[in-house]
């Protein structure tokens, strides 16, 4: 397997990001809830008439479940993407989910990826030339360039414990959301992250920090939405901001969606759902319709700023 990756397409993949910061080129991809908020997101972005690619860097497979396609032909429990990074065959779509929204599941056959990764950066710590140590990293990187041209936005979603897969997503990436709720546990995960975003800046200087979603919240606990964003902007210190719109929890809307396989905003006049519960998913549905307005005004104004930065 070790013979089968290219390592000429990885440091090609490493000097093109290295020539957006002289050209001033830049093109964004696109992940406590990430799934849902990365399939949420990507509809919302669909809609919007954008081509969108969403890529699940993750064993469990949840974007299935999140937009309806599990067990369906869709569904090929992550195949197409251990074929693209372990074969180097294009990393292609198993269908659109959605109009503009295609998807490269994951699921089981990432376990093969991950181990791969694991010896592949066994290997690159012999290895004398100082590419070959780090080109392992640039394996996703490689595999998204190849197709970054056919797409508007592309939604890495990825797991949050793999560390070989997030190290993978953060040098392939060039904006970076982390969902977080407010406990101890998740701001130390903000940390472990931050520590990762360090290390990956090294081999992908484009990349940056767009910002943290506060998620699972109490919609009417007002002040206590602030004092959370007052903590995680006090432990990220200026590095990215916290995003204005939180994200609450509504346990049964939650449950709702992944039931009926899609996304709050395509529910909130659906007759399928309790009227309850339908008013949790409208409210739901606006939270998330408001996180992808602020997102994508962040991008737009980071996108610029880096632009004159590099033109400068």
């Amino acid at each position: 397997m070790l013979g089968l990756v290219d390592l000429t397409a990885v440091k090609a993949a490493f000097r093109r990001r290295l020539t957006l910061i002289e050209s001033g080129t830049l093109t964004s991809k696109g992940g406590v809830g990430k799934s849902s908020t990365a399939a949420a997101l990507a509809v919302d972005l669909s809609k919007l008439g954008l081509r969108v690619l969403l890529a699940e860097m993750d064993e469990q497979g949840n974007n299935g479940e999140d937009l309806g396609f599990t067990g369906g032909p869709l569904d090929d429990g992550g195949a197409a993407q251990a074929a693209a990074i372990l074969d180097g065959k294009p990393l292609t779509p198993t269908g659109g989910a959605r109009p503009n929204l295609f998807v490269v599941p994951g699921g089981a056959a990432l376990e093969d990826v991950v181990e791969e990764l694991y010896c592949q950066r066994r290997v690159a710590k012999h290895a004398t030339d100082p590419e070959d140590q780090v080109a392992w990293r640039g394996m996703y990187a490689a595999a998204i360039d190849a197709v970054q041209h056919l797409y508007d936005v592309i939604i890495l979603d990825v797991a949050p414990g793999s560390e070989p897969l997030q190290l993978q997503a953060l040098v392939a990436g060039h904006r970076v959301l982390i969902p977080s709720k407010s406990d101890p546990s998740s701001r130390k995960g903000l940390r472990t992250v931050a520590r990762r975003f360090a290390r990956a800046l090294t081999l992908n200087p484009v990349l940056r920090l767009l910002g943290v979603i506060v998620f699972a919240t109490n919609s009417s606990a007002t002040r206590v939405q602030d004092d959370i964003k007052a903590q995680l902007a006090e432990g990220l210190r200026g590095a990215a901001p916290v995003f204005e719109q939180t994200i609450r929890r509504v346990e049964a809307a939650a449950v709702a969606c992944r039931r009926l396989g899609k996304v709050p905003q395509e529910l909130r006049k659906s007759k399928d759902v309790d009227p309850s519960v339908r008013r949790s998913i409208s409210a739901l549905a606006t939270d998330y319709q408001s996180l992808a307005i602020e997102v994508l005004q962040a991008k737009t104004a980071m996108d610029q700023a880096q632009q004159e930065e590099f033109a400068a």
